[in-house]
């Protein structure tokens, strides 16, 4: 067979990702931004923003493995990825993708064979075998990989000897997937060949190998593809352990703090401290924070504020022209990310009990009502206009929810008129809304039909909000995304209404 060695595009990741989040994690790490779309006030047509497209298939490629079926016990239902030109580290993603992670390997090298009887092999699976007393299916499937395996462990050896690597000294891990060909065992001991024949050595083991990381020095990481192909690089211990991997899985877990609150006195349900008012009250929280840590939505809010976003308190600026209103605001996450993170009043309307840590906070007025009743419309009156609007309320169907939003919002602008407030104002711009799709069922293909049918009725239903703020042409930019935090079946909508 022939071989070529090339250096690959880097930053480049292999990754084992759960495979609801495969989408999600590789549009991150990608830089990929869901498609925003345009709507002029005056015009029936909807028009995708001008962004750069990227070719996904080139930088992301899905490695087939039985791992990806199965309960997420012993690691099946993880999908194996290979990720060029990634923009950021796996560590760099929020904790609530991190968490989705249950290993991460720098790759720097691809190395190819090409035989010209590839067809052959792979049908009749020819080729040198080992004689072992439990012939089993997996052995069979690590045997036609031999030549491959053979061939990436020389090379890997080769450049642990050019970078000065002391097998007296150093300890070497090997991580190999997939695993259903053997390829640890297989790489462990291809690698050990390589280094006996250059050492003329006696010993079959002259590679320290280990696997704990308080006694590796030196990482290698190998992704199989095909049985020609291969991903490999080599990182030293903390590079691949306290910058990567100790920052996945479990561990990123761990920074997914939720501290919930009695439901009947919203009084939190741990006693053993007194919990901070930035601790969440709810997984919501982390949807709408992730919402506004979008560089891409920051960006726009700013240009339309003219507000240069490089200050540290930069964000605190960008919608602190209005009020910020949640609703279906219990227990109060999503009021604790206006409050916390952008800095602005907030109206949190619900008519159940907020965590009291939430009602505590300054700006936070809790108005217990249903949305269209007089109480809700008084109340939200009394705070407008708004410069963020934001709902995470749990309804069978989100047209109907956007419907009653709506409504509301137009009882309020009446208010307001009969008030003596002649524009009748409900809302400034630049206006933010973030509302979340609950879609009823969780199959693939209804989950995908209701996206459909939601997206076409989206842009009426934004004229219709443009009309809160008074005469005059309004732009509205949005985007429908599933947060890392979202379900497998609720979609994020957000969008930025700008009077023109």
């Amino acid at each position: 067979f022939t071989m070529s060695i090339s250096s690959i595009n880097e930053p480049c990741y292999g990754i084992l990702c759960h495979r609801q989040y495969v989408d999600r994690v590789s549009n991150a790490l990608l830089g990929i931004d869901n498609e925003w779309r345009t709507i002029d006030g005056k015009k029936e047509e909807v028009t995708p923003s001008t962004t750069p497209s990227v070719d996904q298939s080139s930088k992301c490629l899905l490695v087939p493995t039985s791992m990806e079926k199965g309960p997420r016990k012993s690691r099946t239902g993880f999908s194996l990825l290979v990720i060029q030109n990634c923009i950021m580290s796996p560590a760099q993603l929020p904790p609530t993708a991190r968490r989705q992670l249950s290993w991460a390997g720098r790759l720097s090298h691809k190395t190819e064979i090409k035989s010209p009887c590839v067809a052959e092999e792979e049908n009749n699976i020819t080729g040198k075998k080992r004689t072992r007393g439990n012939e089993k299916e997996e052995d069979e499937q690590s045997d036609s990989y031999l030549s491959i395996i053979n061939t990436v462990a020389s090379e890997i050896w080769k450049e642990l000897t050019s970078n000065g690597f002391d097998i007296d000294k150093e300890v070497l891990r090997i991580d190999a997937h997939p695993k259903t060909i053997n390829s640890n065992s297989e790489v462990c001991l291809a690698m050990q060949r390589c280094a006996k024949a250059e050492l003329s050595c006696t010993s079959n083991s002259p590679i320290k190998l280990a696997l704990s990381s308080s006694v590796v020095t030196t990482v290698v990481s190998v992704v199989f593809t095909s049985q020609q192909v291969a991903y490999w690089g080599i990182a030293p211990n903390r590079t691949h352990f306290a910058e990567l991997n100790q920052r996945l899985n479990d561990h990123a877990t761990k920074e997914v703090a939720v501290e919930a609150t009695d439901c009947k006195s919203g009084l939190d349900n741990s006693s053993a401290c007194q919990l901070s008012s930035d601790t969440p009250v709810s997984r919501a929280y982390y949807k709408l924070a992730q919402v506004f840590e979008d560089e891409n939505l920051l960006d726009k809010i700013a240009s339309l504020r003219g507000i240069n976003t490089s200050g540290k308190d930069s964000k605190h600026l960008l919608l602190n022209h209005g009020s910020g209103l949640d609703v279906g605001a219990s227990p109060g996450g999503w009021t604790q990310v206006l409050c916390n993170q952008l800095c602005i009043p907030a109206v949190a309307l619900d008519p159940a009990v907020l965590a009291k840590r939430v009602d505590s906070l300054a700006g936070v007025t809790h108005i217990r009502a249903e949305l269209n009743s007089k109480e809700a419309i008084a109340g939200i009156s009394q705070h407008a206009p708004y410069s963020t609007i934001v709902c995470d309320a749990c309804l069978s169907n989100p047209k109907t929810l956007i419907e009653k939003i709506f409504e509301a919002l137009e009882s309020v602008k009446q208010v307001l008129k009969e008030s003596g407030n002649e524009k009748g104002r409900v809302v400034t711009f630049p206006l933010c809304t973030v509302f979340t799709l609950k879609f009823p069922h969780k199959t693939t293909g209804s989950i995908a039909r209701f996206i459909d049918t939601t997206s076409e009725a989206l842009p009426d239903y934004f004229r219709r909000f443009a009309t809160l703020g008074g005469q005059g042409n309004v732009e509205v930019t949005y985007k429908i995304c599933h947060l890392f935090a979202n379900s497998i079946s609720e979609r994020t909508v957000i969008a930025v209404f700008n009077k023109k």
